[in-house]
Order: C-alpha cells, then sequence, then structure tokens
C-alpha cells in the first residue's frame, strides 16, 4: 500500500517543488493572544497559541499552537496544531510559475534543515493552477519533501461520509501540454 501511494506521489513531485527564494527571506509569527507567547532563549524555543500565523516569503502556515525552534541557527522547525474543526494550514508557492502548494492537517510538522513538510492526521494537499481544478490528495500522512521533489501518501484519512477505508486517495486533472514541450516540435 504504502509503496504504490509513494509511486503515485511520484507522479505529483514535479509540480510541487517549493520556491527557493522563500529560505532567505525573514520568517514572521504572529497571535491574536498577547498573552500566549514564551520563548525559551537557551533552548532556542518558542510556543505560541491563539490563531497563529507563520510568513516566510511565499511560505505560510496557520493554526492554533505552535512549537517553534530554530535548531541549527537560521534553520527553523515549527509543530502546528489545529483546534477541534479547524485543522492547521499550509501554503507556499512554487519556484514553477502561478502554481501554489496547500495542505491542511490536524497537525503540521515543518523542518526547514531538511526541507521536509508532514501533515498528519486527516491530512488533505492540492496543486493550486490558475486554469482548472487543482490535483488534490488524502491520507492519514502526506510528507513533501521539498529537497527531493517527492510526495509520500501513508493511508488514509477518515472521510466525512464513513470510516478510513486504508487508502491514500489521489486526483490527477488532465492538463494540455505546451507546443513547446511536445515531442516532435
Amino acid at each position: 500500500m504504502i509503496a504504490a501511494a509513494t509511486l503515485l506521489g511520484v507522479s505529483l513531485a514535479p509540480s510541487v517543488r517549493a520556491e527557493k527564494a522563500d529560505r532567505s527571506k525573514p520568517m514572521v509569527i504572529e497571535s491574536d493572544d498577547k498573552q500566549s507567547a514564551t520563548v525559551d532563549l537557551k533552548a532556542r524555543l518558542t510556543v505560541i497559541s491563539g490563531n497563529v500565523v507563520i510568513n516566510q516569503g511565499t511560505l505560510q502556515i496557520k493554526a492554533d499552537r505552535v512549537e517553534f525552534r530554530e535548531n541549527p541557527p537560521g534553520r527553523y522547525q515549527a509543530n502546528a496544531r489545529g483546534s477541534v474543526g479547524k485543522p492547521a494550514t499550509f501554503r507556499q508557492k512554487r519556484d514553477r510559475v502561478d502554481e501554489v502548494v496547500e495542505a491542511e492537517a490536524e497537525r503540521v510538522e515543518y523542518d526547514g534543515a531538511d526541507e521536509k513538510v508532514r501533515f498528519i492526521g486527516n491530512a488533505k494537499l492540492r496543486v493550486v493552477r490558475p486554469t482548472g481544478p487543482p490535483d488534490e490528495a488524502d491520507a492519514a500522512v502526506i510528507t513533501y519533501d521539498q529537497r527531493s521533489d517527492t510526495i509520500v501518501f501513508e493511508g488514509s484519512s477518515a472521510a466525512a461520509s464513513g470510516p478510513s477505508t486504508g487508502r491514500a486517495r489521489l486526483v490527477f486533472i488532465p492538463r494540455q501540454a505546451d507546443a513547446a514541450s511536445e515531442p516532435g516540435k
């Protein structure tokens, strides 16, 4: 099952590479609740809650609570959790023109040093383009490896209409190839 989902994930790979310029931008973390942030300078750990929004270039993570760590210097890790009925969300523009990766899950684990994002618990991922519907997938766990340009889907999330089937679900929308990229042109 996981091997099949991995192979399907590789099919999505050409359309999901993260925008490289984001890594050199400052990371800004904001919260609605001014009393909800704790910073441990020695451990380089910040815990913040209350409608948290993290922005770094085109990268955006929204969650109810985030544990944020700088390790090693200049590389960030965030563990974002949603609340009941409101999952944590992720959004980032791709290097490719006009494509955006959007995802949501009960928990989002962002690792800037390894360039990986894990979406855990009722995970949903979409590759959005300006024309036509997005490619989309849902699974219990989705791992987006930005460095190797791959996505791995593990099991399925429980559908609103019933229990989990134990299967990852991927939907690929056919697109017209650019005339310049067609063979023989």
